[in-house]
This record gives structure tokens, C-alpha cells and sequence, in this order.
């Protein structure tokens, strides 16, 4: 990615697959993010950037080390993320992480023993409802709804 559609991504703030976040976020922050963007239409977190669109740039030393042991230790199933940094100005650099849609629906976020499903809305990542965890695991291939039992059949018969 070139700096100048950097700046542009930036300039067009957050939305439904685009997130910011300050580099020295908790795993399971950042974990959760991508997740919902999986669960959604994929898309981009960069690193070093506040909510505002202020570059704070990145001070974690091995930030793209960093990245992958988070995203095999708390999304499941794992990613493999494409990473990129970008040198705005003289130590001053962002990373990017993007990734595609997922095909392993639903990604949960594992965190504290548990597994989460999150979903992206707009520019804000939430709790999957019970109607957007079966869309995802119908979109996974893991539930078909025309096998599903229906509950309490009533039969009644005219004579």
C-alpha cells in the first residue's frame, strides 16, 4: 500500500471495515476486532492510529511478531493476516493488518475460557445475536437449515 491511500483510508475514518486502534491495545482487544470484521466483509485494522484519525505510530517492537501470536492464540480458528508498515515520516510508522472474509464461519474470539462470536455494525464490533449466529454458521457450511428438526408437529387429520 502506497502512503498517499494510507492517508486517504485515514482521512475517510472508521467504517464497517476499517478500524484504528493505538498500538499498545491488549491482544484480545485487537483480537476482537478482527474477528468481527471476519465474521463480516473482512477488511483492515491500522496499527498506531487513534479513533480521531490522529497517527500516533507504532512503539511495540515487533509488532508484525506481535500480530501473529495473537491471531493464532485468540481467534478460532486461526488467520493468517497479511501485514504491512508504513513509514509516514521519520520514526513514524503504521501497520496495517488486513484480511479477507472469512470462509470458516463463525470466528470466535477466545478469551478468559470462553469463546466469543462478535459481528461488525458500522464502525463498532458486538456481540453476535442468536439470528446472526445461525447466518454464520449457514455462511461456515456447519448448519443447514433444511435438515434442522421442527419442534412439536401437530398432525391433524379431516375425516
Amino acid at each position: 500500500m502506497l502512503k498517499t491511500e494510507l492517508l486517504e483510508i485515514i482521512e475517510n475514518h472508521e467504517n464497517s471495515r476499517v478500524e484504528f486502534k493505538r498500538d499498545d491495545i491488549r491482544p484480545e482487544q485487537l483480537a476482537k476486532e478482527i474477528v468481527a470484521m471476519l465474521n463480516f466483509e473482512g477488511g483492515r485494522v491500522l496499527l498506531g492510529v487513534e479513533d480521531d484519525g490522529t497517527i500516533t505510530g507504532l512503539q511495540r517492537k515487533n509488532t508484525e511478531e506481535w500480530v501473529m501470536n495473537v491471531t493464532r492464540d485468540k481467534i478460532h480458528p486461526p488467520i493468517l493476516p497479511a501485514y504491512e508498515k508504513i513509514k509516514i515520516k521519520d520514526n513514524l510508522f503504521v501497520g496495517i493488518i488486513a484480511f479477507e472474509r472469512g470462509i470458516s464461519k463463525p470466528y470466535m474470539l477466545r478469551h478468559n475460557n470462553r469463546q466469543d462470536i462478535l459481528i461488525r455494525r458500522s464502525s463498532r464490533s458486538e456481540p453476535a445475536t442468536r439470528e446472526d449466529q445461525a447466518r454464520l454458521y449457514q455462511e461456515g457450511s456447519m448448519l443447514h437449515t433444511e435438515v434442522m428438526p421442527v419442534a412439536e408437529q401437530i398432525l391433524i387429520l379431516w375425516i
